[in-house]
């Protein structure tokens, strides 16, 4: 394989990097989710449109903050791809990520969420991506990783927790994420990724608005639970959603989904550390795989 030019090396290099910061900041999502809807009895769907509420907000002040505004008027020549991308991966994943964590552990959740890189790979070879086989290694590589990790979770029980419905929620929302970055490549490359960013989080987050308040979820919140939700919509969600379009806007899709598998090994160490959730040897061998998943998928 020929060798790439160093511009675009330090551009690939760039976007992973970007990929990789964003997926770290994904791993403390779970831990905010089950503390939020489990331990504080929030509706999911109220939380999930406070948690994206902020993060459009966050974004579009980030945008006229560095003098993105044009950008952000000039996003309207893609207005309708990218309200069905905020209706798929914003509205549609946050639906399912928030009932997940209401009936699983967020180890479990994280895990099944995050696994979404195949998928990734999978519709990117669709649509027309070139996906080496040494990719593919890496991404079910990857995928052995966060089972040899959830599978030595299965003996832990969680009190009222049901896993194969959490863990099937969890699904719902990879196969929307997974959507939501093959098919936003195209607009992304069109209006730039944070641009392209700021308007699926705004159309995502008045979408879960308008269902919270038709489901009567709506409910005052104190101290504690603003604390979480403005740090979950701020870096989690703005931060994290900005990088990572702005990282499909320099490197494929396929390249860009495994840097997801760094999440769940920060999600288990946070739920150990903050809710207790046991973690054994397994974790430490899924982290391994994950490790080597990493660098095969993300190979040039």
């Amino acid at each position: 394989m020929p060798e790439l030019p160093a511009a675009n090396r330090s551009s690939r290099r760039f976007g992973l990097i970007c990929g990789i910061i964003a997926s770290t900041l994904w791993a403390s999502v779970w831990v905010c989710v089950r503390y939020l809807v489990s331990v504080r009895g929030l509706d999911p769907i109220f939380t999930a449109a406070i948690r994206f509420g902020i993060g459009g907000a966050a974004a579009v002040l980030f945008m006229l903050a560095t003098g993105r505004g044009r950008d952000l008027l000039a996003a309207r020549s893609q207005l309708g791809p990218l309200a069905a991308l905020g209706g798929i991966g914003i509205f549609g994943m946050g639906i399912f990520v928030f009932f997940s964590g209401r009936y699983t552990a967020s180890i479990n959740s994280s895990l099944i969420m995050n696994s979404n890189a195949i998928f990734i790979g999978v519709l990117a070879f669709m649509v027309g991506e070139r996906v080496s086989w040494l990719r593919f290694v890496g991404l079910l590589t990857g995928l052995i990783g966060c089972a040899v990790i959830l599978l030595g979770q299965r003996g832990e029980a969680t009190v009222g927790s049901n896993d194969l419905l959490g863990g099937a929620l969890a699904l719902g929302g990879a196969v929307c994420w997974a959507s939501y970055t093959v098919f936003g490549k195209r607009p992304v490359r069109k209006v730039g990724g944070i641009a392209g960013a700021t308007v699926t989080l705004v159309v995502g987050a008045a979408l879960l608005a308008i269902l919270a308040v038709v489901r009567h979820g709506v409910s005052p919140l104190d101290g504690p639970e603003i604390a979480v939700l403005c740090f979950l919509g701020i870096f989690p969600t703005a931060g994290a959603m900005l990088l990572w379009y702005r990282a499909l806007d320099l490197i494929d899709a396929s390249a860009l989904g495994p840097t997801q598998y760094i999440a769940p090994v920060f999600s288990t160490l946070l739920g150990w550390w903050l809710l207790h959730e046991p973690v054994g040897p397994a974790f430490l061998a899924g982290t391994a795989i994950v490790m080597v998943a990493l660098h095969l998928s993300t190979k040039e």
